[in-house]
């Protein structure tokens, strides 16, 4: 690619005083358009002491794009513009000056700075119980799309069962009651600062502060436009009443964060409300035209152009009777002329077999529990707690009941016991035990005495406490012939074959990466999670279809499927598409 294409050179030249929305389809360059239209603003820009921001979802977007405006630039990007997230560029450029007129804070020897905490904190109660237990402030939001309150205290189970409950006028006026006293105190969750912001956005006696913030920052670039969520769509329109002109990013295409309420039809409705002026990347340079057509049949989408210097190779379907492991030497076969492969699954579970396939030995699978608990995928969050609770229920020898997650017999609640279990869990992530990189030897002598340290922590509930002291004796050695290998080796394997390496990620943590071959693996059967190809086919507009888009438009050279036996009916589906069948 000659950089910049006419495309690419046609967004350069958009106005800054104008709304713009680049649409970008995969591979395209969009982090270095935005790197280069940013860098050449920045040279020409005549409105000191007013800057732009440069807005991005993730620290490592962040730091990205920060690269590459320092290439660009050939220094750092310094005042009065800033490279920020989202998140922390609403906390404090937008709420931080104002926070105290809606929060009604006090401050605390004249500091006003309000501290964002997370659903692992247990501050305020709410005087009424819901689902038969008091919920923290710091454990629900509201939410704009749904007009509600929404729980996520972090335990699957529990957040189901409260989020059911209903929401009477008495328990919403106590939820209000309980999350403004969270406030009053000088605290708030992430969801909370973007309450605050659109209050404060809307209150008349604030509006001289916000226009002078526009002023500050006429010109906001938003990467990644498509994983802006209701909330963050309001505060953008209101920015924009006050002055602030905002250039969109992304791919509708895209959007795999509905668990963080990204919102694609409402970004698009958005920016046909505003009017953006639009413009289009449609060369995909990452991808041979084999892969590019697969995934625009894929999302019923017109032709793309792919790479004309990479070799058109026919996406490839390959099948599994019982288990994805099964299908691992022909893996090897098909990717044996590249270097870069990587094995993608909506989530950790399907990976795990595909990379393991044997029975996991009780540590190894304390091991995978203390991984997945940190996963997207729900179900593997919840198979964590299932697997930890029950080691936990073995090693202090308690008769459980079955039925409720290995709840002992003699606690009355079980929603008190998960709760300990996921408190536990969070207590061995923060303490290390999730770290894949770990050695056998090192993660079983940090584990051991983290897990014997649980008796001392706060979040022993009064039920359990005195009956935990068996894990003070806890003792875990590594597995025979692994004490030097890494968890990673076994658990998030790498199979090597001549010098060829294969890593094995979920789908959210590929978003962006280019591979040379990709190897996209569909669950056994479809269901809730997405996982399943049938799913990734059944609607294009569904969030299962982008999951299926964005792995299919990691790789340069080779796309493979893996799925279960198919019928014929659904081989022909599937060579319809574009795949050839193995």
């Amino acid at each position: 690619m000659i950089f910049p294409t006419e495309e690419q050179q046609a967004y350069m030249s958009t106005s800054l005083e104008k709304n713009v929305y680049l649409r970008a389809c995969p591979g395209s360059g969009k982090t270095e358009v935005i790197a280069a239209m940013v860098s050449n603003a920045i040279r020409d820009w005549t409105r000191f002491p007013a800057g732009m921001a440069v807005l991005t979802f993730s620290n490592s977007a962040t730091d990205e794009l920060t690269k590459r405006l320092s290439r660009h630039l050939g220094e750092s990007v310094a005042y009065p513009h800033c490279v920020s997230t989202f998140d922390s560029f609403l906390l404090s450029q937008i709420v931080a000056g104002v926070a105290s007129v809606i929060t009604e804070f006090p401050g605390r020897e004249g500091d006003f700075r309000i501290r964002v905490v997370d659903n692992t904190s247990n501050l305020f109660l709410t005087s009424s119980k819901v689902s038969n237990q008091r919920i923290s402030a710091c454990r629900y939001d509201y939410d704009l799309t749904s007009k509600s309150f929404v729980f996520h205290t972090g335990e699957l189970t529990l957040d189901k069962q409260l989020n059911k409950v209903e929401q009477t006028p008495a328990l919403v006026e106590d939820l209000v009651k309980t999350k403004k006293r969270l406030w009053k105190a000088g605290f708030t969750t992430y969801g909370d600062v973007e309450m605050i912001a659109i209050k404060a956005l809307g209150l008349k006696i604030l509006s001289d502060y916000f226009e002078r913030l526009a002023r500050r920052y006429p010109v906001v670039f938003v990467d990644e436009c498509q994983d802006l969520s209701t909330a963050q769509l309001r505060i953008i329109k209101s920015l924009h009443q006050f002055g602030m002109r905002f250039h969109f990013v992304g791919d509708l295409n895209q959007s795999i964060y509905g668990f963080r309420r990204s919102e694609p039809a409402l970004v698009k409705q958005f920016i046909e409300e505003l009017a953006f002026t639009s413009c289009d990347l449609t060369a995909n340079w990452r991808s041979g035209q084999g892969v590019v057509d697969l995934c625009c049949s894929l999302m019923k989408l017109d032709r793309l152009s792919g790479n004309p210097a990479i070799e058109v190779i026919r996406p490839k379907l390959i099948q599994y009777a019982k288990c994805p492991s099964e299908i691992v030497a022909t893996v090897l076969e098909l990717t044996r002329p590249y270097q870069h492969i990587v094995v993608v699954a909506r989530g950790h579970s399907t990976l795990q077999r595909f990379s393991v396939g044997s029975a996991l030995k009780p540590l190894e699978e304390l091991a995978l529990a203390c991984i997945q608990f940190r996963s997207d995928d729900m179900s593997e969050v919840r198979q964590a707690m299932e697997t930890f609770a029950a080691w936990l229920a073995a090693k202090l020898g308690t008769q459980v009941r079955t039925s409720a997650m290995s709840c002992p017999h003699d606690v009355e609640s079980s929603l008190t016991w998960r709760l300990f279990v996921s408190n536990c869990l969070i207590y061995l992530s923060t303490c290390g035990s999730a770290n894949v990189d770990l050695t056998w030897k090192s993660w079983a002598f940090l584990t051991k005495n983290t897990i014997r340290s649980i008796p001392d922590q706060p979040f022993v509930p009064d039920v359990l406490a005195g009956k935990l002291e068996g894990l003070r004796e806890a003792h875990l050695s590594a597995p025979a012939a692994l004490g030097k290998t890494t968890l990673q080796s076994r658990l998030v394997a790498r199979h090597q074959d001549t010098g060829t390496r294969i890593r094995f990620a979920t789908i959210h943590q590929v978003k962006g990466e280019t591979h040379e071959a990709t190897v996209v693996v569909s669950s056994l059967q479809s269901g809730p999670h997405q996982s399943n190809w049938k799913d990734w086919l059944a609607d294009p507009a569904s969030e299962a279809a982008r999951f299926a888009y964005v792995a299919s438009s990691r790789p340069s050279h080779l796309l493979i499927w893996a799925v279960k036996k198919l019928k014929d009916d659904e081989s022909k589906t599937l060579s319809d598409l574009g795949f050839e069948i193995l």
